[in-house]
């Protein structure tokens, strides 16, 4: 990549959008580096799991476990393509973007961001070097008016500040929000991770550059890449994989039959069920081939003589899912369905393939009363009630998704295996860094919106008792003392300091969660008069109902919140240290 960005300057052509990309994109974009990353030679040792030896789910199990199977090991990949630009050469050293301007906006972002937070001086200059050419001229230069890029992301030091200055551009903003996503997510890795996460960005990853000197060929190519044709679909591919495993046409035919059973069955759910599969069949990280992956893996393990047959054990498999998909998203009848119901509060989604399994293990044993099915459900229940809290913990310890699949993938080979991911030797225990990761989470101030919303919408559920009422799940965040109170009120008089205002803003102390209907409705009101609305929504929402008593809402105020919730937070979430030093 040094070499595409050290071409010279860059700008887009005609064709091209302004900077279109949301924080779920350039996460997207980071995640899938960083999962190529941490399976190449480059990355330091595993970051934030626990080795993948626990003590027994049951008594039964015999203590000994020398058995246990370890998470197979992908082979190394050592670069990761980002796939083609098209440049059209202006000059021998500056260049129109025709295609590959998200792409190569949302890098410079990210470069930024790494520049700015490494203490080390020859690194940093490195990724500047592809930030400003030796002239001082910031390579890539977007058109229109806005300089949010130029002005706060690319000059050294620019892209780590907090921010809080009106932008009027929409696409300042969203430069402004990929910097803060990029931020919040790399801030929390050690040094030497960062570090080396960032050389490997520099050496590792391609970029396939097309230079057409002709404008008018690159605009061709631009429209022919952009309009042209339909991608393939991953779901028929992977059935055809399957039919090309099996040895003879009958053995064919019954692939395609039990595949038409199981599309039946998922229906929508098809793509998401698989990645649920190919993570409890391979337990790697999941890039956008790991349908493919899984046939590969079928092949492998299975081969010509037993793919008909794994095929149709996954259609008891997708029912399983089809009925977990339902304790999802129905509001819950007792505490069991409630801690189930709780864990789609998280919107990553590693969670998945243990909770599948799980909860495959459960209906078996519901299913087929006898012998031991009373103990498996029990261990069923003890499992879902920790395991949301689980997750809740690793949001808070501030994992990124990389981490979370590396957890997860070792959590999900000790339940294989029968052993027990939530013990203070498994994969899901939590270490006493990371528990000061969570402590510290409550106690800052909270500036990621998705943390925010998850945390709200969590602890309302565990305030309102086993079984938490469905509305918890559309509640909103409410900022007591505004993020944006108007220049003359009184919360800009009792806040005058704004860098205190901006701490107490999104301190835990300051947040809770209302309706919609009602958080529209006080906005930026005064104290005096949203506590009336918090007072009548206190019969819906808990984490008001200690708001009405409160006279004044001062710093104090909300530092003494802060506290109280925290410690209640963290008695609920009840996360064991682990064995494992």
């Amino acid at each position: 990549m040094e070499e595409v960005f050290r071409l010279g300057t860059f700008a887009p052509a005609s064709v091209q959008r302004d900077y279109q990309w949301r924080t779920s994109h350039c996460l997207t974009l980071l995640n899938d580096i960083d999962r190529t990353f941490l399976t190449s030679s480059f990355a330091p040792a595993v970051v934030g799991a626990a080795p993948a030896d626990a003590e027994a789910d049951t008594d039964a199990l015999d203590a000994d476990l020398s058995g246990l199977v370890a998470v197979a090991e992908a082979v190394p990949l050592e670069y990761y393509m980002l796939g083609a630009i098209v440049l059209n050469g202006r000059t021998a050293a500056h260049h129109a973007i025709y295609d590959g301007l998200q792409r190569l906006t949302t890098l410079t972002i990210l470069i930024c961001v790494l520049r700015d937070l490494t203490r080390d001086e020859i690194l940093a200059a490195r990724l500047d070097a592809l930030v400003r050419a030796d002239s001082g001229i910031t390579r890539i230069v977007l058109a229109g008016r806005d300089t949010t890029l130029a002005t706060q992301i690319q000059p050294r030091g620019a892209a780590i500040k907090n921010r809080r200055a009106q932008i009027l551009s929409d696409m300042g903003k969203r430069i402004r929000t990929a910097s803060q996503a990029f931020r919040e997510k790399l801030k929390p890795w050690d040094r030497q991770r960062r570090d080396t996460f960032a050389r490997f960005l520099l050496e590792q990853v391609y970029l396939d550059v097309q230079q057409a000197f002709d404008p008018r060929l690159a605009r061709q190519i631009f429209v022919t890449t952009n309009t042209r044709g339909r991608s393939l679909d991953a779901i028929d591919l992977f059935k055809g994989q399957l039919t090309d495993i099996a040895a003879d046409e009958t053995t064919a035919a019954q692939v395609v039959g039990h595949w038409n059973g199981i599309r039946g069955i998922l229906g929508d759910r098809l793509t998401e069920f698989l990645h649920a599969v190919d993570f409890l069949e391979r337990q790697q990280p999941q890039g956008g081939d790991c349908i493919s992956a899984l046939a590969d893996h079928i092949a492998d393990t299975r081969g010509p003589a037993k793919v008909a047959g794994f095929v149709q054990a996954l259609s008891g498999l997708g029912a399983d899912y089809m009925a977990l998909c339902e304790v999802l998203a129905t509001p819950p009848q007792d505490a069991f369905e409630a801690d189930i119901w709780r864990l789609q509060l998280f919107k990553w989604s590693q969670w998945r393939p243990l909770a599948l399994l799980w909860f495959s293990d459960y209906r078996r044993a519901r299913n087929s009363p006898g012998a031991g099915s009373v103990s498996k459900i029990a261990a069923a229940q003890r499992r879902f009630d920790a395991l949301h809290k689980r997750c809740m913990g690793l949001v808070l310890a501030g994992f990124s998704s990389a981490d979370r699949e590396t957890i997860f993938a070792r959590a999900v080979a000790q339940a294989k295996v029968g052993a027990n991911p939530l013990s203070t030797s498994g994969a899901l225990a939590f270490k006493d860094v990371q528990l000061t990761r969570v402590s510290d989470g409550l106690r800052l101030p909270i500036t990621d919106q998705e943390i925010r919303s998850t945390l709200l919408r969590w602890t309302e559920s565990m305030l309102a008792g086993p079984v938490p009422p469905a509305h918890v799940r559309e509640c909103t965040v409410e900022h007591i003392l505004p993020r944006r109170p108007a220049p003359q009120s009184s919360w800009v008089v009792d806040f005058k300091d704004l860098d205190t205002r901006y701490l107490a803003c999104h301190a835990l102390g300051n947040l809770a969660a209302l309706d919609r209907v009602r958080n529209e409705k006080i906005r930026n009101a005064t104290f005096a008069e949203k506590r009336p609305v918090f007072a009548d929504a206190a019969r819906d929402f808990k984490t008001v109902a200690d708001l009405a008593d409160v006279e004044v809402w001062s710093a104090e105020a909300i530092e003494a919140r802060t506290l109280r919730l925290a410690n209640a937070i963290e008695l609920a979430l009840d996360l064991p240290v682990s064995a494992i030093i």
